[in-house]
């Protein structure tokens, strides 16, 4: 298996178990993962922040373990994957078409920790017949390692165990960030003293007292599982909405590099209706770059921050304003020379404006220089006189 089988199988099984492919980031970050390269080179090709990255990457991960049955990070993804392909290549390109993995008939993966077999048993039956995927330990230690290698969707913890108890269990959890999130339901029987308080300041979110009550699990247990999925649901939002916020920061950024950087002069700007009529009584500029500034004499401010263009467009080129009215009602474009003269300096340009939306974009280059003004009236040039 080479990165690129790699990434289609991953694509392909999680569509068929989720119905969602891989993001560009996504396979981006497993591409890093399979040539051992770090997350900031990933970072800079996608003009993402690293921490960013992480946060998809942390995500990705789970997803991976939940659908290999095992722990998947970084650094083992490569491994696990050559693996998994040299044992059993069919059954790797298969194993969407097992039930343990179908979305319609895997309704979570919940981890029974009880040290008393009969409790293990019986929570075991009533679980797998609703359609759940069920696993148990009987101790605290063996809870934690299988935590850590392959976290479920939910826990059921007893409080009393041999080596150590719940809430100890519970905390070491709820210390580790990757496994954090996972809803932990206390187990207790009703002549054992449960210290409820307790139970929910080391982490856990609900608690079932014995003997059980087959109804009550489950809806406890979907509740909670519930409660997982739209949580997950409005992270991958908050995702969406941070992708698209930093590729939109990206977008902006490498625009304002261009326009500064940009020998024309460069501006946009929109049509001010009369709220009655309609008609077009004025322009806004919606934004400039320096040279289309430089060029008419004015800082950006005082053309982005004030109306009345008007007057100044027809100051600069005689019935403009007009003209420009036309690009917006019209759709056609308008080309222009005009040339501007100082005491010391004249010089001529040509001006390209284009209908943009409810306004027009327009360029300005500069075409010519006439010089300065010598002596007698005569404007002096390397190359060009002009008698005035």
């Amino acid at each position: 298996m080479n990165l690129e089988e790699a990434i289609k199988w991953v694509d392909s099984t999680l569509e068929a178990k989720t119905g969602k492919k891989l993001t560009i980031p996504e396979k981006e970050i497993l591409k890093a993962a399979w040539d051992n390269e770090p997350y900031n080179a990933v970072a800079d090709s996608l003009y993402m922040s690293v921490g960013h990255i992480k946060d998809l990457a942390s995500l990705l991960w789970k997803r991976l373990s939940d659908l290999l049955d095992e722990k998947v990070t970084k650094n083992n993804f490569r491994h696990l994957l050559l693996q998994q392909s040299a044992t059993s290549t069919q059954s790797s390109l298969n194993i969407v078409e097992n039930d343990t993995y179908q979305t319609e008939d895997r309704k979570g993966n919940i981890l029974i920790v009880d040290d008393l077999i009969e409790n293990l048993h019986f929570l075991n039956d009533i679980l797998s017949k609703q359609g759940y995927k069920v696993r148990s330990v009987t101790n605290g230690n063996m809870a934690l390692r299988t935590i850590r290698n392959n976290p479920p969707d939910v826990i059921l913890l007893d409080i009393k165990m041999p080596d150590i108890d719940g809430y100890q269990v519970c905390s070491i959890l709820k210390a580790e960030e990757e496994i954090s999130d996972i809803p932990i339901i206390f187990l207790s029987a009703l002549n054992e003293v449960f210290d409820k308080v307790k139970a929910f300041e080391v982490g856990g979110v609900d608690y079932i007292t014995k003997p059980f009550q087959t109804e009550e699990v489950i809806a406890r247990i979907q509740t909670h599982l519930t409660l997982q999925q739209q949580k997950a649901q409005l992270r991958q939002e908050i995702e969406k909405h941070q992708q698209t916020a930093e590729i939109l920061y990206q977008s902006r950024a490498i625009l304002a590099s261009l326009l500064n950087s940009s020998r024309d002069g460069i501006a946009a700007m929109q049509a001010v209706r009369d709220m009655v009529t309609g008609e077009i009584e004025d322009f806004r500029y919606l934004l400039v770059n320096p040279v289309f500034a430089k060029i008419l004499g004015k800082k950006r401010e005082e053309l982005t921050n004030n109306l009345g263009q008007k007057q100044l467009l027809n100051q600069l080129i005689p019935g403009f304003f007009k003209q420009l009215v036309q690009v917006v009602e019209t759709g056609e474009s308008l080309e222009q020379e005009f040339f501007l003269e100082t005491k010391l300096q004249k010089k001529g340009y040509e001006l390209i404006a284009v209908k943009l939306g409810d306004g027009f974009s327009m360029t300005i280059r500069e075409v010519k220089d006439y010089g300065v003004l010598g002596e007698e009236g005569i404007w002096k040039n390397a190359q060009l006189n002009y008698q005035m």
